[in-house]
């Protein structure tokens, strides 16, 4: 679980993050929305240790993670997948997902062999195993990044714009993914695409001039009328 306790953040004198709170449960999908210059970039990589805060605190479990930089939470099992591609492009995806567990781990054990295996099938990646990551798609490429996180034995996941650059196909097959491996983890989310967003979070947190302007429900949150004026606008 992460928990966010009255954290704020300032450039000059403007108020990017003006005490926000909330929590990340366990076995839940947790979506960040809000329109450009809401904040939400700015609370995201706050949560996963890329931005400093001024004041409050962030927790994972019951550890404070405040301070800490992005490679600290890694280790305490905070994984930050990035919407930029973060794959070796000339390696291939299997040779991606085991120079991984060499760096963290030093050495590849029968679980980290046996697991790789089962999400491959999982993730329908088994053929393109032995494929260089430059040759994969966006959406290959998106899910190779979040199965190395699980391999790194990720507690919970942070999900940087995953459906960007991403077909339609692979996006649904991501959200499937999502749903089932919730059950072993928490995962936030912060994505543009609000209607994929909906379709996958148990949460939504939506944002609005660096506050937090409700949260809850997806469909809680999207039938609000205020959100609708501020964000949502007429959906059909």
């Amino acid at each position: 679980m992460i928990k966010v306790k009255n954290i704020t953040k300032k450039i000059s004198s403007k108020m990017l993050l003006k005490f926000i709170s909330f929590e990340l449960k366990p076995n839940k999908i947790t979506g960040l929305l809000g329109a450009n210059g809401a904040g939400k970039t700015t609370l995201f990589r706050s949560v996963a240790g890329l931005s400093s805060i001024d004041t409050g605190e962030i927790f994972l479990g019951k550890k404070e993670v405040s301070r800490d930089d992005i490679e600290k939470r890694s280790s305490q099992g905070l994984k930050y997948v990035p919407q930029e591609d973060s794959l070796f492009e000339e390696l291939s995806l299997i040779e991606n997902l085991t120079i991984a567990i060499e760096l963290q781990f030093k050495k590849i054990e029968n679980r980290h062999l046996e697991k790789i295996d089962f999400y491959l099938e999982k993730m329908k990646l088994k053929n393109k195993a032995n494929i260089k990551a430059k040759f994969l798609s966006g959406g290959e490429k998106r899910k190779t990044e979040i199965l190395r996180a699980i391999l790194l034995d990720a507690k919970c996941i942070l999900l940087d714009e995953p459906f960007a650059g991403v077909d339609p196909i692979s996006v649904e097959e991501i959200i499937k993914i999502l749903k089932d491996l919730k059950e072993n983890l928490t995962i936030f989310i912060s994505d543009h695409n609000f209607r994929d967003v909906m379709k996958v979070c148990d949460e939504i947190i939506l944002m609005n001039q660096g506050e937090i302007l409700l949260s809850g429900a997806p469909e809680t949150v999207q039938n609000d009328r205020l959100a609708q004026k501020l964000y949502f606008g007429e959906i059909n």
